[in-house]
């Protein structure tokens, strides 16, 4: 075995590396992907060992993959080689979201400082909401009185002397579209009506509250923290038009017939005791949908206009990107589940176009590919060996210690090197990992 601490020769590599399995790099954006995505009882370790112990777990998994390899063990299997082909798209998807979201969005000063003057003054605010268009307008045009409704729960309110319960609303405490309307109001003046889909929401600022002695130090100490926030809003409402445009012309249905008998067979099937908020749908109840009901399974439970996906898909894509959905009720469980195949319809519509954008070929994505595949490769391996040795073993604990010991031989035998200073230098942190787009209301038929 060939295992060192060496210290790399240059600190400003474009993509530096932090450790060598033979002629496969670990980047330092590798590491810290898999750094954030590990287990809490080795992420609380000290800063050093915390880290070493993330890359023994990637280090392990290339030798267990490149045993799996030399065994041939993924190059005939379908499954496989299906699911690597949905991490690809999940990839192409991040990199359509930089490309077609995140990078064109740019934040300018004088949307900074006003973000800023906004979050120097409190507003404190009335608020009406009735189902009658009519009496929103009695209300807005001061022919009627209301009592005051909260906005939503997590906004303070208060008692004023003249105006009774009013809400204290600063910047950043409601939807950016409310906030905009709300810092125009003239104090006093009463919002037109505004509908929500659901109900008539009418405003009144009765007061207000400025921060007089602002300096220029205090803007540039927070400009940074404003800028992110005014970027995330941006990103959100770009997010949701891109998704309508690309959605829109698909025209998807979900159907109603195929989403009612899953329902129903998974709702009949939950499990005695659950936790009544969030769950998962249990491997075995997939496993035994799809072994027994094949008239379920087989039934196509999304139509758009370049596909469709039937309920067989749909669990593929669910075992290899798992949806919560809710126990909460049969009504909730068909919702989440109705969610979560828009979810993937969406997913696979918009890597189509990331394809025929050439996304596939950016050099992210391959990496990616690669790490997915290492993951599924090194599980087949580990499942591979547990068969081979499983009929001599007692306990799953002995299983560890034999796993324990292929792959210490695996380490004795490979060139293993380890750069200390590029592995110390990475900043572990989740921004920028997460790239989800929302998805939007679909049609159920």
């Amino acid at each position: 075995m060939s295992l060192g601490v060496f210290r790399c020769g240059s600190k400003h590599q474009e993509s530096p590396i932090v450790a060598k399995v033979e002629n496969r790099i670990i980047t330092a954006e590798e590491f810290a992907f898999a750094y954030e995505l590990s287990p809490r009882q080795l992420t609380s370790l000290e800063n050093r060992m915390a880290r070493l112990a993330v890359l023994d777990r990637l280090i392990d998994r290339i030798l267990l993959t490149r045993n799996a390899e030399k065994l041939e063990l993924g190059s005939k299997d379908i499954v496989l080689q299906r699911a690597i082909d949905i991490y690809r798209r999940q990839a192409i998807n991040r990199e359509l979201y930089l490309k077609h979201i995140r990078t064109p969005i740019s934040v300018n000063e004088d949307e900074e400082r006003e973000a800023f003057r906004r979050s120097k003054m409190t507003l404190f605010v009335k608020h009406f909401e009735s189902e009658l268009e009519e009496d929103a307008i009695n209300v807005s045009k001061g022919r009627m009185p209301f009592e005051h409704i909260p906005v939503h729960p997590g906004v303070e309110t208060i008692t004023m002397d003249i105006y009774g319960s009013v809400d204290v609303i600063g910047w950043n405490d409601v939807k950016d579209d409310l906030e905009d309307q709300l810092y125009a109001l003239p104090v006093h003046q009463c919002s037109e009506p505004i509908y929500d889909g659901r109900k008539y929401h009418v405003f009144q600022v009765v007061e207000h509250e400025r921060e007089v002695l602002v300096r220029e130090n205090d803007f540039l100490a927070n400009r940074e923290s404003i800028h992110g926030t005014l970027r995330k809003r941006k990103e959100v409402k770009a997010a949701a038009a891109f998704v309508d445009e690309i959605m829109a012309s698909q025209e998807l249905i979900i159907k109603a017939d195929a989403l009612n008998k899953l329902t129903d067979r998974i709702w009949n099937s939950r499990p005695a005791s659950v936790d009544p908020r969030i769950q998962y749908i249990p491997n075995d109840e997939i496993k035994y949908i799809a072994d027994n009901d094949q008239e379920i399974i087989k039934q196509p439970i999304a139509v758009y206009k370049d596909g469709t996906l039937t309920v067989s898909d749909i669990f593929f894509h669910y075992k290899v990107n798992p949806q919560k959905i809710s126990y909460d009720s049969k009504l909730a469980l068909r919702e989440s589940l109705k969610n979560s195949v828009a979810l993937y319809v969406r997913d696979w519509i918009f890597s189509e176009k990331g394809i025929r954008e050439k996304l596939d070929r950016l050099p992210s994505v391959k990496e990616e590919v690669q790490t997915r595949s290492e993951y599924l490769l090194s599980k087949k391996m580990i499942n591979t060996l547990y068969k081979d040795v499983a009929a001599n073993l007692d306990t799953e604990e002995e299983f560890q210690v034999y796993l324990d010991t292929f792959v210490s031989e695996l380490r004795e035998k490979a060139n293993i090197q380890v750069f200390d200073e590029q592995l110390m230098a990475v900043t572990t942190t989740d921004e920028g990992l997460s790239r989800k787009v929302d998805f939007i209301a679909v049609h159920t038929q």
